[in-house]
């Protein structure tokens, strides 16, 4: 079965080559139910076509979302980005690591040799 799962920011040509080249499969979930009047909203909203393109597209970002991403992305939530003394200490440490790394690299190759 061929499917046709649009959004409405994505150009015609998108849309023809998902109709194309994406297969369906019919599944059940379940899910709370604040969260099924939640997404029938962003339906009736207009921000998706059904509550299948909403679900779609919550599981590609999931897929698509690396877990280091999500755990950062919620801490940048929670308490905001950071500032520039943390970010110049990071910076730091990074440089360090590499350096430390690069010193065990050359070390193995000394040893190797």
């Amino acid at each position: 079965m061929i499917a046709k799962r649009e959004h409405r920011s994505l150009g015609i040509g998108m849309v023809i080559g998902m109709m194309l080249s994406m297969a369906t499969m019919k599944i059940t979930v379940t899910v709370p139910e604040e969260l099924v009047a939640y997404i029938r909203e962003q339906v009736q909203q207009g921000h998706f076509d059904s509550v299948s393109s909403y679900m779609t597209r919550a599981a590609e970002s999931l897929r698509d979302f690396d877990p280091l991403d999500l755990l950062i992305a919620s801490m940048v939530a929670e308490t905001g980005e950071p500032g520039e003394d943390a970010k110049a200490w990071a910076d730091e440490a990074l440089a360090k690591a590499r350096e430390a790394k690069r010193g065990a690299a050359s070390v193995a190759a000394d040893d190797a040799a």
